[in-house]
């Protein structure tokens, strides 16, 4: 809300009171809320909790738990202090990221950022690759921030009373996590985190924030430039086969009257004059 003119479909899902609720608001409402939901499930219920809402891979595949796919996110309540940073990034960089692209614009990416990694986790289990009950809702948050710093790579931001561009900031978080899963031998939070800054930059990019990757862009605007033509080509072809079929059938009236039409012929003549009166109304 402090950098650019907003999208114009940057506008609230709902009111509630008067409040605009927003993409983002509602996404972080329900982040707070399946924390505060869980940490009270594990007081009373223990931590097997947490195994019910973990990604696994045998659980999504063999048992149908699709749930899964999206409960992996919720943080664990041991998590509290990263949960409330967490949160203040979702909330600061989430907003300027939706209202830059608009909220269905930014539905789309933050589903993917929640969905992609997890179906190639599923995906990979069977050639080795195992996520038991993995839990982890950091991965989706840094794509949102990785979004918000290709979209505006020159903001300076002060984070713990450090101040750096946005581009900055994103390369050194990008390398401390990786160092932190490297060490820990985590590679699947690694692959996480790597996917969903993937997803948030190319996400920009598709969208035509950001610099780098012309030629991606490039190849993408030319594939929609040849699909146009094709489709205008088809299009005139078929107007041309439409008029010579109208010409055949009115020299056919001329000849021999209107009583020697089919009722193909009648058909085609009738929707002929349905689209001339269409076109002569607007």
């Amino acid at each position: 809300m402090l950098y650019h003119e907003q999208s114009e479909d940057y506008r609230p899902l709902f009111w509630v009171q008067g409040r605009p609720i927003y993409v983002n608001t509602l996404i972080l409402v329900l982040h707070v809320l399946t924390f505060t939901i869980t940490a009270l499930a594990v007081s009373f219920l223990g931590a097997g909790v947490l195994g019910a809402i973990g990604l696994g891979n045998y659980e999504v595949v063999h048992y149908g738990q699709i749930w899964r796919l999206v409960s992996y996110i919720i943080f664990p309540p041991d998590t509290a202090i990263m949960f409330i940073f967490a949160m203040g990034f979702l909330f600061y960089f989430g907003r300027q990221v939706e209202q830059f692209v608009g909220r269905k614009t930014y539905i789309n990416i933050y589903a993917a950022l929640v969905l992609v990694p997890a179906i190639l986790l599923c995906l990979l289990g069977p050639i080795g690759f195992w996520p038991e009950n993995y839990l982890g809702g950091y991965g989706s948050i840094f794509g949102v921030f990785i979004a918000f710093a290709t979209i505006y790579p020159g903001v300076e931001i002060c984070i713990w009373f450090v101040n750096l561009t946005a581009k900055h900031w994103a390369y050194a978080l990008l390398a401390v996590l990786s160092l932190a899963n490297i060490a820990y031998h985590d590679w699947i939070s690694l692959g996480v985190l790597w996917c969903d800054a993937a997803i948030g930059y190319v996400g920009m990019r598709l969208v035509g924030a950001g610099r780098g990757m012309a030629w991606f862009t490039d190849w993408l605007e030319a594939k929609r430039t040849q699909r146009l033509a094709r489709t205008r080509n088809f299009k005139v072809l078929q107007d041309q086969q439409t008029n010579e079929s109208i010409d055949a059938i009115l020299d056919k009236i001329s000849k021999h009257g209107v009583g020697s039409l089919n009722a193909r012929e009648r058909a085609s003549l009738e929707r002929a004059r349905t689209k001339l009166i269409q076109r002569d109304q607007r």
